[in-house]
């Protein structure tokens, strides 16, 4: 399996387990909005939110291949994937936890997020807070892709745009013609022109 391959496969199984996963900490008896991390940034809410709109950008710029391999070397790409199995795992390893919290009628530790009280009477943590260096570590990644997609609407709106500008100097000149072959970005670009140059003819 490719880099690739394997990347976008850990992503889906990430948006599937992180979707019920937030559910199932409050069914459990977890409280969802305690804080943890190192500087308290996180709830499990919070954490949750930014695992999916992280899952959502990767999934955007690993749709166009060419264009990911493109930005990407084959070490990011590697370091990407790998970053992604902890996460995948660290997520994974949790909702057997909470599996097994239920089964066993364990008990959650009040004012302590992630905690429990297992069978033998320990102070337990879920695996979750492991995540958080996942999240650290792939943040520049996301942010990088990120930056990538703005620039391709930037793009985006600057030829049409140019276009426009030379279709006429008339705001009533300015027509949208087979608008059904832009793509969504496309056309949301277009709106944006038209709107732009009626304010300022």
């Amino acid at each position: 399996m490719n880099s690739l391959t394997s990347i976008n496969s850990l992503l889906v199984d990430i948006k599937s387990i992180n979707n019920s996963l937030l559910i199932k900490l409050q069914e459990t008896g977890f409280d969802t909005q305690l804080e943890f991390g190192p500087e308290s940034e996180y709830t499990a809410r919070s954490l949750s939110q930014a695992i999916e709109t992280m899952v959502i950008h990767f999934l955007t710029i690993t749709a166009n291949r060419h264009q990911f391999l493109q930005r990407t070397g084959y070490e990011e790409r590697k370091e990407i994937e790998s970053l992604l199995k902890q996460l995948y795992f660290s997520l994974k390893e949790s909702q057997n936890n909470l599996n097994s919290i239920t089964t066993e009628s364990l008990k959650t530790v009040d004012s302590q997020p992630l905690a429990y009280i297992s069978k033998e009477g320990l102070r337990k943590e879920l695996p979750l807070r492991i995540s958080l260096n996942c999240i650290d570590m792939l943040k520049p990644y996301s942010r990088m892709l990120e930056l990538i997609i703005a620039q391709e609407r930037i793009h985006a709106l600057s030829a049409v745009l140019e276009t426009l500008l030379h279709s006429g100097p008339s705001a009533d000149q300015i027509k949208i013609h087979d608008d059904q072959d832009l793509t969504s970005d496309q056309q949301a670009a277009l709106e944006l022109s038209h709107y732009f140059i009626k304010q300022a003819l």
